[in-house]
């Protein structure tokens, strides 16, 4: 699909700016400029519903952007903005996000990167929105329509997928389910590949916050090219649901083989399968930050692959769909700066591979509580636990993984790799 942008500013080289910005990551992008000074006001016959975005400076010449912007935010057909100013105190910043604008830049500091972070997130803010009043529509079809569920499966199937269908995949049954969404075991119709179908859980499909997680996550898994990160294979969305299909793994989780029993050896090599990825992934500017038995997968060759994106961020994104004071990710593998609520970088997922790789040689895991709270202040405050007698020499790595000032860690998941190529030596 084409990305349309409307870049309204009153600097012709600041117009072409941005459009050289945009044209370099998207080229068969069409960018529309609207000098305010030339061509006046955009009155309300100027469809703003064939945009995806709109760049609106708050110096508009002798106009107020930000009484533009409160005036085009009323209206259904607007799409997200992303209001720009030069010379704007923190306060226009409020003013600007209070009347409606979607993210706010400033001129002075503004980058390529940054640019294309907000439009990108602006783009997946429309695609969460149009989404939420579809299905919203579709409810409300289906209230004055209703009539008895009739069942789509076919004999032998499970109870639990009956009330999916989406074109191209026949559901088998239902594999588990989380906070954000339930997993179904599929067969794409096309070539009887069987696989894995994650679909967000009709309620959050209300909360653009949550949709706008889920969107992202096949974003930001499509940019890694990594034998060790789970492969998506399509992303959809019906009038009923919204969907992920991805590999499926026939050998498990990593939870299962804990409870079946590990080597020390063995989990050394599984820790440097984990690194592997990591390293990919922090190399695209990711942190995973739920990093836990439960998301190591195994496929049936025993190659191991990390998956579910659900909570991953951007590393450079500022707008992170953390709100301050909420923390997200599983308390027994959380970092103490995530626990703390912290900027992270590839560091905490380090602290949550070497939960793991106690929990591999001990048996347990090292910190448990009776509530999540006292939990994550374990992670924050108590000392490194000891690994039970016969494990000693794998002390100093258990240290260095889980130290509690990222500092103190390796400095990436490269530096890891190449401490247990030394180790096994």
């Amino acid at each position: 699909m084409t990305l349309r942008v409307l870049v309204v500013d009153d600097s012709e080289d600041f117009r072409l700016l941005v459009g050289q910005y945009i044209a370099v990551e998207w080229p068969d992008a069409e960018v529309t400029e609207w000098d305010p000074v030339s061509q006046g006001d955009i009155d309300d016959n100027h469809d703003l519903a064939k945009y995806d975005v709109m760049l609106l400076d708050y110096v508009l010449g002798k106009a107020d952007g930000l009484e533009w912007l409160k005036r085009l935010r009323r209206r259904a057909d607007c799409p997200p903005v992303i209001f720009l100013t030069g010379a704007g105190s923190e306060q226009v910043a409020v003013t600007a996000l209070k009347n409606g604008a979607f993210d706010y830049l400033r001129k002075h500091d503004l980058s390529k990167a940054r640019l294309v972070e907000a439009v990108r997130a602006a783009m997946d803010e429309r695609k969460a929105a149009e989404i939420t009043q579809r299905m919203a529509r579709t409810a409300a079809l289906s209230e004055l329509n209703r009539a008895p569920e009739v069942a789509r499966v076919s004999a032998g199937d499970a109870p639990d997928a009956q009330v999916i269908e989406i074109n191209g995949y026949h559901v088998i049954r239902k594999i588990g389910s989380g906070g954000m969404s339930t997993v179904y075991l599929v067969d794409r119709i096309e070539d009887k590949q069987q696989l894995v179908m994650k679909i967000l859980d009709s309620k959050l499909c209300e909360d653009n916050e949550f949709l706008m997680r889920f969107i992202q996550e096949y974003g930001m898994i499509s940019k890694i090219e990594s034998r060790h990160i789970v492969k998506i294979y399509d992303q959809g969305f019906t009038d009923r649901h919204v969907y992920i299909a991805m590999e499926y793994f026939a050998n498990g989780d990593l939870r299962a083989r804990i409870k079946r029993g590990i080597t020390p050896e063995e989990s050394l090599g599984l820790l440097g399968q984990v690194a592997s990825a990591l390293q990919s992934i922090h190399e695209h500017g990711i942190v995973h930050r739920d990093l836990k038995p439960e998301n190591i997968m195994f496929r049936a060759d025993d190659s191991l692959a990390i998956v579910d994106f659900g909570i991953a961020k951007m590393i450079s994104d500022v707008n992170s769909l953390t709100q301050t004071g909420h923390i997200l990710g599983t308390p027994y593998y959380l970092s103490p700066e995530q626990a703390k609520g912290e900027a992270l970088d590839g560091r905490s997922d380090l602290y949550s591979s070497g939960v793991m790789l106690f929990e591999m040689l001990a048996k347990r895991r090292p910190f448990t509580a009776t509530t999540p709270i006292a939990l994550v202040n374990k992670h924050i405050n108590d000392p490194i636990p000891r690994l039970p007698a016969g494990l000693e020499r794998y002390q100093e790595l258990i240290d260095i993984l889980m130290a509690k000032s990222p500092s103190a860690r390796f400095a990436s998941a490269k530096q890891l790799q190449e401490y247990l190529v030394k180790f096994g030596k």
